[in-house]
């Protein structure tokens, strides 16, 4: 296969910036789609499709999004529920099944059921000739992102899924630290900028009532959640003083570089579990245990439980990709403000970020057995339109959206390209968009093009995308791009082999890494037999495979 590190290298300088594809303010929904009329009479051609059934979603047969699809094309879309909860384990079910719908749609495919069912057992069609031919805004995509037609292309030379595009800026940087400028403020203590500073902050949050209640033994200094939060692993902050941490310890997740805490350093993939510097995090992380500032039950709790502790007046401090674990824009969620990295023992201050996550995913996939695949490939296409990406997102033009108005401005401070009718939210169920549950087009301008008052107060809920651009942008000088892994391929036989290897290092981690955190494990006693265990179950094998793969498809 063809090395593509320069074009990912273009990709990443792209990010953040203005493309010819992003859409200009005042866009009227004037785009020409005649194109995309794919049959003369609606139901000439019916095509199944199979979906996320998102809970905020009431239905997909009677979504406006999807009836301006039929509209635009004239063909009947009948739908395939995927559940929510357990969607890849649901998905894996459904292609072992053999009855395939004609398209996969946002529905948790992963880049190892591509490489078994495309690659390897040819049961997705190969969309090649289609984007030569027929991909109008999938060759844009392609021509505004270097490098991105090389990352969605398998190793036998085959694309057969197409990506969604999303510059999420403040994605990039979701571990974010969040700390009660209120309790600061209440016991005169200035924002911590290094480990010390943050412990002696900590403690006086243990002991000098800084929430003002007349209890100086009901307040929790620093907590987090490992089951459903976004980034509120409680130990990322101080493990970061001492050397680059990506370890995810989220119970979810098992099968990304993150779950191993793998990385590269000079061009090679390495992890960070017998670092010297690594176990100095860990110490320190048990001894804040054991101190009563970091709380025990952060290993064990949820974000349901994280929020309660948030709301009844008790934390002192939380990691976060945003303020999540209070409710948006309440007089709890205004107490917290952003704690840049802080510096440990030796100076070293970081953060993890996502630099290739914007033109990603296996989001839009059609069967090898599709009787109208240029038809199925169209409406993929069609996605990404402007219209395609608003209506998808936001929802009927006039009713939940509109035209900028005259002299609204953007997050970024640019000219707004759209003004909102109804707050976006994603929690209650609607019939007018389908929120994320598509592919789309929503690069930088567009994420960054929505109306900001710059009076706006950014601790309201209108707010706070404003809030996140401004913290992302101060976090920008701690994050190290270059240690983050790429999208990496692998064959199936691969995949294959990795699959156990994955899911029994992931359980050694979380079970070993949480134990040495709530002190049940020390590193004293016990660091060197958690490193046997590791290479046991074969890590220096898995850290060979992906560098093999990285080298290949890299160097």
């Amino acid at each position: 296969m063809k090395k593509f590190l320069s074009l990912v290298l273009a990709l990443c300088l792209t990010l953040g910036m203005t493309s010819a594809l992003a859409w200009e303010p005042q866009a009227k929904l004037d785009e020409d789609l005649s194109a995309y009329k794919l049959c003369e009479n609606f139901g000439d051609i019916t095509l199944t499709v199979a979906v996320t059934d998102h809970a905020s979603i009431a239905s997909w047969e009677d979504n406006a999004f999807v009836k301006w699809v039929e509209e635009v094309t004239n063909v009947d879309l009948q739908f395939v529920l995927i559940p929510y909860e357990s969607r890849a384990e649901k998905l894996g079910l459904v292609l072992s099944s053999g009855d395939y719908p004609d398209i996969f749609l946002s529905c948790g495919m992963s880049s190892a059921m591509v490489s078994r069912f495309g690659v390897g057992e040819g049961l997705f069609l190969p969309l090649n000739d289609l984007i030569e031919k027929k991909g109008n805004f999938v060759n844009k995509i392609f021509e505004e992102y270097p490098g991105s037609k090389g990352l969605i292309t398998e190793l036998d030379g085959n694309i057969y899924a197409l990506p969604v595009v999303n510059e999420c800026y403040h994605c990039t940087i979701p571990t974010k630290f969040w700390i009660n400028q209120q309790w600061l403020d209440n016991l005169g203590l200035k924002m911590p900028t290094t480990l010390d500073e943050l412990h002696d902050v900590l403690v006086a949050f243990r002991d000098q009532d800084a929430n003002g209640n007349g209890d100086p033994s009901d307040e929790i200094p620093l907590a987090g959640d490992y089951q459903d939060g976004w980034y509120t692993n409680v130990e990322m902050p101080i493990m970061s003083a001492f050397t680059f941490y990506n370890l995810d310890l989220d119970t979810t997740t098992t099968t990304n570089p993150e779950a191993f805490g793998m990385y590269l350093e000079d061009g090679k993939v390495v992890t960070p579990f017998a670092l010297d510097a690594f176990k100095k995090g860990v110490e320190t992380v048990a001894q804040w245990v054991s101190e009563g500032l970091i709380y025990e039950g952060s290993f064990t709790q949820d974000l349901a439980g994280l929020t309660q502790i948030a709301e009844s007046g008790r934390l002192g401090a939380s990691s976060g990709g945003y303020i999540l674990f209070a409710n948006l824009g309440g007089d709890v969620y205004r107490q917290y403000r952003p704690v840049l990295p802080v510096k440990g023992p030796d100076g070293f201050a970081s953060i993890q970020s996502f630099p290739h996550d914007s033109v990603a995913g296996k989001t839009f996939v059609i069967s090898a057995e599709c009787k109208n695949p240029e038809a199925a490939f169209m409406i993929g296409d069609l996605m990404y339109s402007y219209a395609a990406t608003m209506r998808g997102y936001y929802g009927i033009y006039g009713e939940q959206w509109t035209d900028a108005q005259e002299g609204e401005v953007g997050i970024n401070g640019e000219p707004a390209l759209y003004h909102l009718l109804v707050p976006w939210q994603e929690s209650e169920p609607q019939s007018y968009c389908v929120l994320q549950m598509t592919t789309s087009f929503r690069d930088a301008a567009y994420r960054l093009g929505e109306p900001s008052d710059p009076s706006v107060d950014l601790y309201s809920g209108a707010g706070l995308e404003t809030l996140l651009y401004q913290v992302t942008h101060d976090y920008e000088p701690y994050k190290d791009d270059a240690k983050i892994l790429p999208p990496i391929k692998f064959t199936d036989d691969e995949n294959e082999e990795m699959s156990l290897l994955k899911a029994n290092l992931s359980n050694t981690v979380k079970e070993n890494m949480i134990a040495f955190f709530n002190g049940t494990k020390t590193v004293e006693k016990d660091y060197d037999a958690f490193l046997a265990e590791l290479e046991g179950q074969g890590l220096a094998r898995l850290v060979e495979m992906y560098q093999t793969s990285y080298d290949a498809q890299y160097k």
